[in-house]
């Protein structure tokens, strides 16, 4: 069975390993793509402070995003075991592709130049130094599209590497002179790294190697690089020229920035010229006298010792003994002096101010003013300060403190959200979303908007913002839209004599918002059910919400009249027959209409 990490990444094939980590492909099984994880090794896992800084550092370069840079998708725990989670590049690394090409064409190599100068550009302007430019750390797909990775990452392994030589010998050959120092790294350094990996790909060779790390580390302070014309004929000046600027051995001799390079690789691209004068050695002949006037000055002080005459040895071994003995009794006092001069007082240095600052960029500047790297963080929920910038620091930016003093920084959280409740549904009243807000963790200030509702009970919910189950910061504001109940208006009495109850009903009590009281009465007139009159008449004023009178009818109505009539009408005809028959005379009174 295979090894799945974090219960997400299942393994599929071991890709490669380092001095740092095991590299594996694997498949995300939650978002169903290949990815790229890299697994620390046994000896790194039981260092925590190790292990915090490589945590931090790859969480910054999450926050990287450009098409020249493999992204980090996740960092993160199974067991014992630290992992990060990147992007699968289908291709190579560079020093692959040197080893089997090299010396590139002007053309590919700037193409390469160019995408790799971005990323690093993009890397500096997010305050992030990459610290271990080289081939190894680029990756080029088949098509060409070039991809750096692990920014950020040399920095939480750059007191490791020390004891772990195979990262040295791997890296050594691209560091710049102030790492080679020990100087704290900045994006200069990171030029100079990728001066070296052009030169590199233009020739085939990098322009300093040796037996030892140490040995090319020197070089690198020491010995001016060869031109890589001189090694592929074929590189014109201008390339040539920007390779050289970018791998000056003083920093502010190279680009100021990534983006400097940037634009005059673009330069050599559309066939324009850039400036270049003074970068090689045969270009400064004052340079050449200098260098010719200290090689004459060297050999006369060698002639003159070789040639100076000779006393006699007993007196030049008096003197010896007074000189010696002079030179250690000033040594003592000199030293002396200044150990209990260093014993009394610490000197002091400025407090930089970080504020704004990533931790990681706030170390570097810790560093710099000689105090201590490591600052003591607290985290705080925070809307005014981006998520991981500093927010405050104790002392203070410009204070005056002793070297070494240990710093206290106040980290943003961002944003602090939470899942709004419904308060919405049912019919809620005021009072109870109110507690429902607070208890959910809500603080930001709620404005109440009054609408009135005939069909809700005054202080009831009608609507709200945020939305049910919306994410919202807990300090936001918040709208609430309550019921004040029915706002009555003044209306004309609608005319509905003539109508039925139910259509008097929803007219008057749904349509105009009337209070009906309903009295029934006979009428031959109306119909069953219809209405006869109301109180106020139609036409005159009433307030909405008032109570009227209506009078329906209870009947006979029209109909039951004309068959009493025709009753009636038969009984007559009925009484005249008789009398004519019987030869009677029955009295009106006993056939008129009742």
């Amino acid at each position: 069975m295979s090894k799945i990490f974090g219960g997400r990444y299942e393994v599929l094939e071991r890709i490669g390993a380092g001095g740092m980590a095991i590299v594996y492909k694997a498949k995300d099984l939650l978002l169903n793509r290949v990815v790229t994880i890299k697994v620390l090794r046994e000896q790194f896992v039981t260092d925590e402070d190790f292990i915090r800084r490589f945590r931090r550092e790859a969480q910054s370069a999450a926050s990287l995003s450009h098409p020249n840079i493999v992204s980090i998708y996740d960092v993160g725990k199974d067991g014992d075991t630290e992992y990060i989670v990147m992007e699968f590049v289908e291709g190579r690394n560079l020093k692959e592709i040197i080893r089997e090409y090299a010396p590139l064409s002007t053309e590919q190599s700037i193409n390469l130049a160019r995408q790799i100068t971005g990323a690093i550009q993009n890397a500096h302007e997010n305050h992030i130094i990459h610290r271990d430019i080289k081939p190894h750390n680029i990756l080029v797909t088949a098509d060409g599209h070039a991809k750096v990775t692990d920014f950020g990452i040399a920095r939480a392994v750059s007191s490791a590497t020390v004891t772990h030589t195979g990262d040295i010998v791997g890296s050594v050959h691209y560091l710049s002179p102030e790492q080679a120092k020990g100087i704290q790294s900045n994006e200069q350094s990171d030029i100079y790294s990728l001066g070296i990996v052009l030169y590199e790909l233009l020739t085939g060779k990098v322009p300093y190697d040796g037996e030892t790390p140490i040995a090319i580390a020197l070089k690198h302070l020491q010995q001016e690089p060869l031109p890589p014309s001189k090694l592929n004929p074929r590189i014109t000046k201008d390339f040539e020229a920007v390779i050289m600027r970018a791998i000056a051995k003083m920093p502010e001799k190279r680009y100021l920035s990534a983006k400097e390079l940037l634009e005059d690789l673009n330069r050599i691209q559309a066939g324009q010229p850039i400036e270049w004068f003074g970068l090689f050695p045969e270009d400064d002949p004052e340079a050449t006298r200098t260098h010719q006037g200290m090689g004459r000055a060297l050999a006369s002080i060698d002639v003159k010792d070789s040639a100076a005459n000779k006393p006699n040895d007993n007196l030049n071994n008096k003197r010896k003994f007074w000189i010696i003995g002079g030179l250690v009794l000033l040594f003592v006092l000199v030293g002396g002096g200044l150990w209990l001069k260093n014993f009394i007082s610490v000197e002091s240095t400025k407090v930089p101010d970080l504020a704004g600052k990533t931790v990681p960029v706030a170390e570097d500047y810790l560093k710099q003013a000689e105090l201590v790297r490591d600052p003591e963080i607290t985290y705080e929920f925070n809307d005014k300060v981006e998520k991981d910038r500093i927010i405050s620091q104790d002392p203070e930016a410009e204070s005056l403190v002793k070297v070494g003093r240990a710093i206290k920084l106040t980290v943003s959280k961002g944003i602090d959200m939470g899942q709004f409740p419904d308060v919405k549904t049912g019919n809620m009243s005021k009072e109870h979303a109110l507690n429902l807000i607070q208890n959910a963790g809500f603080t930001g200030e709620i404005t109440f908007v009054p609408v009135p509702d005939a069909n809700l009970p005054k202080d009831a919910v009608i609507d709200q913002n945020p939305m049910p189950k919306a994410s919202w910061p807990k300090n936001g504001n918040i709208t609430l839209t309550i019921s004040v109940g029915p706002q009555w208006q003044t209306i004309n009495m609608p005319n509905v004599i003539g109508r039925s109850s139910a259509e008097a009903k929803t007219i008057l009590q749904d349509q105009n918002r009337l209070i009906l009281k309903i009295e029934t009465e006979g009428s031959n007139t109306y119909p069953v059910d219809v209405v006869i009159r109301t109180t106020p008449n139609p036409g005159e004023s009433i307030q909405q919400g008032s109570e009227v009178n209506v009078v329906v009818s209870s009947g006979p109505g029209p109909l039951a009249q004309g068959m009493f009539d025709q009753a009636s009408n038969s009984k007559v005809m009925l009484a005249q027959s008789l009398s004519r028959f019987f030869n009677v005379i029955i009295p009106n009174s006993m056939v008129s209409e009742e």
